[in-house]
């Protein structure tokens, strides 16, 4: 029987247990205090804002394209608050947008049921929403599902203001992808700072093929010849040996050169050309379906998932090639680590026997989880401790006792995409 490698399993004491629990309760405390204090720092910004478009507003004639007054008022108010002016500017305008186009966001960051980040995620991914009622019904969705870490929160805002927006994906990825480009910004001390605009996919096949390279770089000398490099540092020489050696393709199809893992969830639909919704990658979100048929076209093997009409759990996957069935199950299904608030991606973690193999655990998709390395010693190495409840649904316990329930992001994800089919009066998607 196999030993586990974690020796160490250490746990509080119940007189350390009281001393956290008291921690974790004034924490808890704060931080709904620090969100009531940024409901009112929002509402002045917003006032403050108001007063200055009524001066503007005032002036006779077209008013200058340098919005004086705006900026006179973010410069005197910056001074207090010892930030710049273009921050301030920023403040007022985020305050004013959540006051006026996400009214429920901010009455939920008044009562102190959400965190200023939770907001800003909720804002930021629902402005493209130009229609006030299509947006409320968002807004209204997303609150739904705030009880998560901002992180975690963002993919599932995206998923579903992609469902609710009126403009088809295929039109808005052929706008934004006219935008694709590389910019070279100067940094200090003889560095440079290149940003890529690309394809999601791309993106997604770059980091993980550099990502792959490394790794093989770093784990190929030996003891004696150990790279004194991170990773960080062998990606970024990676990437400049490839630039700077390779030949160019002939029409910058990156897609044929993703020899790299890019993990898509595309719907049946979406493959035979039936539908034009986005398909879902767990790193970059949402994905063009022009993208998709392309990856799909040209992957080696295809698996084929099974869903839950009512909840969206994942219940069964096949595939043509019958080979590491329930890697790529656990793949489709957990998408991440399943540590709570932990994004690290599944390719990148540990596949762990929640009941331990050498304790009897089957390797079985419902007492196996992906847990990334560092959550992965945590479990085995203190008191925190995992149920397996089925269906790729986990109960995590603290050291202090506290239960926190964990569902798969494919789960939440189709449970948001519901909730945003059925306020919009869509007929749910067929499986």
């Amino acid at each position: 029987m196999p030993q586990s490698p974690f020796e160490d399993r250490w746990e509080l004491s119940p007189s350390q247990q009281d001393h956290v629990r008291a921690v974790k309760e004034a924490l808890g405390e704060l931080a709904r205090a620090k969100a009531g204090i940024a409901a009112v720092e929002a509402a002045l910004h917003a006032r403050a804002q108001e007063i200055a478009l009524d001066i503007l507003n005032s002036i006779p004639g077209a008013p200058s394209k340098y919005a004086v007054p705006i900026r006179s008022m973010a410069a005197d108010l910056a001074a207090v608050q010892h930030v710049s002016d273009t921050t301030m500017r920023n403040r007022m305008e985020d305050a004013t947008a959540m006051i006026e186009r996400f009214p429920a966001t901010f009455t939920a960051l008044c009562e102190m049921g959400i965190s200023a980040a939770h907001a800003a995620v909720v804002c930021d991914e629902g402005e493209r929403l130009a229609d006030d009622e299509v947006r409320a019904r968002y807004e209204g969705i997303a609150l739904q599902f705030a009880d998560t870490t901002p992180a975690k929160l963002r993919p599932i805002c995206q998923a579903v203001a992609e469902r609710l927006e009126p403009q088809t994906i295929s039109e808005r990825h052929e706008q934004a992808n006219e935008r694709r480009g590389m910019w070279l910004t100067p940094e200090r001390d003889g560095m440079a700072l290149i940003e890529l605009l690309v394809d999601a996919a791309l993106a997604e096949g770059i980091d993980d093929r550099t990502m792959a390279i490394a790794r093989e770089v770093k784990s190929g000398l030996s003891e004696e010849d150990e790279d004194p490099r991170t990773l960080a540092q062998i990606r970024a020489d990676v990437v400049t040996d490839m630039l700077l050696t390779a030949a160019p393709t002939a029409h910058g199809d990156g897609l044929d050169a993703i020899r790299a893992v890019v993990h898509v969830t595309i719907p049946a639909e979406v493959i035979a050309g039936a539908d034009d919704r986005a398909a879902h990658s767990p790193r970059v979100g949402v994905m063009a379906p022009s993208t998709a048929r392309c990856l799909a076209g040209k992957t080696y093997t295809w698996a084929r998932l099974f869903q839950d009409p009512k909840t969206g759990a994942l219940t069964a996957v096949d595939s043509y090639v019958p080979t590491a069935e329930q890697r790529r199950f656990l793949t489709a299904r957990d998408e991440h680590c399943r540590f709570p608030g932990c994004r690290r991606p599944v390719y990148r973690c540990d596949l762990d026997h929640t009941v331990p193999y050498s304790e009897g655990g089957a390797t079985h998709v419902d007492n196996l989880g992906a847990l990334c390395r560092a959550h992965h010693v945590l479990k085995h190495n203190s008191a925190w401790s995992a149920r397996n409840l089925g269906r790729g649904l986990y109960e995590w316990t603290s050291p202090t006792g506290q239960v926190l329930d964990e569902s798969p992001q494919s789960a939440v994800r189709f449970m948001a995409l519901a909730a945003a089919d059925e306020a919009a009066g869509a007929d749910p998607p067929p499986f």
